[in-house]
């Protein structure tokens, strides 16, 4: 059975507490799993679906070349090539999907994100943890799989606030807003690793704080890597 969301916010809101009450509960990882599910398949779904209203409302922006800053590209084209040879060429390309061919994938995809989040999250957090030597055992990867379902259960309160920046067209407008919210939500698994772990706090979030660098790092690395082979093909060419 799901939690309520008060339990919920009041964990988010002593989560050292909580999180040791929750521990000493003793819930097992199917319990555990189910009620991620419970919690975070709505918000993901509706992240879904205002993503994607944002993607189309961007594509249809695309096609017809709509506002100021189009104008402004297609009066730099160079010579030789007509602004009614390019509305012709994008017109061309075709629309998206339908809703009714959309929406069955969002419901797919909404649990398998999910899912795909808290296995993520659970494999580099026990690594990191582990760099820290803060595992109660070798073997426990089992209670990183739980304690990160029920910080991610609770992060859910954190993925409905983080709706806002998913709004098409204002969603930027908040996202200075939720940064915080963001990396409180996201730390809030430390207290979940060391209750379960029975490690020091500042370990579980340490961990947490690797965890992150790692991924920031590895994202720019591949953000760099793909400049870096763009400009070679380009300079190649």
């Amino acid at each position: 059975m799901s939690e309520s969301v008060g339990a919920l916010w009041n964990r988010a809101r002593a989560p050292q507490q909580g999180f040791r009450d929750r521990c000493a509960a003793r819930p097992a990882l199917g319990e555990a799993l189910r009620g991620l599910l419970a919690a975070r398949t709505g918000p993901a779904f509706l992240s879904l679906v205002l993503s994607w209203l944002g993607f189309s409302s961007l594509y249809q922006g695309f096609l017809h070349l709509d506002g100021p800053a189009a104008q402004a590209l297609l009066d730099k084209l160079p010579e030789g090539v007509s602004q009614a040879d390019v509305r012709a060429l994008l017109q061309g390309l075709p629309p998206l999907p339908s809703w009714g061919h959309v929406l069955p994938w969002l419901v797919l995809l909404a649990p398998l994100g999910v899912l795909s989040l808290w296995l993520h999250d659970a494999v580099w957090d026990h690594l990191c943890l582990w760099l820290l030597r803060g595992l109660r055992r070798p073997k426990s990867l089992g209670l990183t799989l739980v304690a990160d379902a029920e910080a991610l259960k609770v992060g859910a309160l954190g993925t409905a606030v983080g709706l806002l920046g998913d709004l098409p067209g204002v969603g930027c407008l908040f996202t200075a807003l939720l940064l915080p919210v963001g990396i409180y939500f996201w730390v809030l698994r430390g207290f979940a690793l060391a209750a379960w772990h029975g490690c020091p706090l500042w370990k579980g979030i340490t961990a947490t704080l690797i965890h992150g660098a790692l991924a920031l790092i590895l994202a720019l690395g591949t953000l760099f890597l793909f400049l870096g082979f763009t400009l070679w093909a380009i300079g190649g060419a």
